[in-house]
């Protein structure tokens, strides 16, 4: 059964994970991002799924939440993924064959 092209249905996990982060810490959209000095509507469009992150938007914000950068950038690098190819057999098979080329590199460093 193919994969169907839902992108219009699609919900940043990104944003929605910032979002919970916030509202777990009580402030309000203004609130952080005068604490993260990122303009408001650009960190509600990150929220919203509309724009992603900069490096340095994800550094700021994974400092203030203290997580780790890593894990904001793994999102972000799948988030674009979706965002630029979309939910479908192409993107799907292309994810398996990466995932094949890096298996070497993962075998490697899990050894050390």
């Amino acid at each position: 059964m193919p994969i169907v092209d839902n992108m219009k249905n699609h919900n940043s996990d990104l944003g929605q994970h910032l979002r919970d982060l916030r509202i777990a810490k009580g402030q309000t959209l203004h609130q952080l991002a005068t604490e993260v000095d990122i303009d408001s509507p650009m960190l509600s469009k990150i929220e919203r799924g509309d724009r992603l992150p900069t490096l340095e938007q994800i550094k700021k914000l994974s400092k203030y939440f203290k997580i780790e950068e890593s894990d904001l950038k793994v999102m972000v690098t799948a988030e674009r993924i979706i965002k630029d190819y979309g939910v479908n057999d192409t993107t799907y098979n292309a994810i398996r064959m990466v995932k094949e080329q890096i298996a070497p590199y993962i075998k490697k460093n899990r050894l050390k």
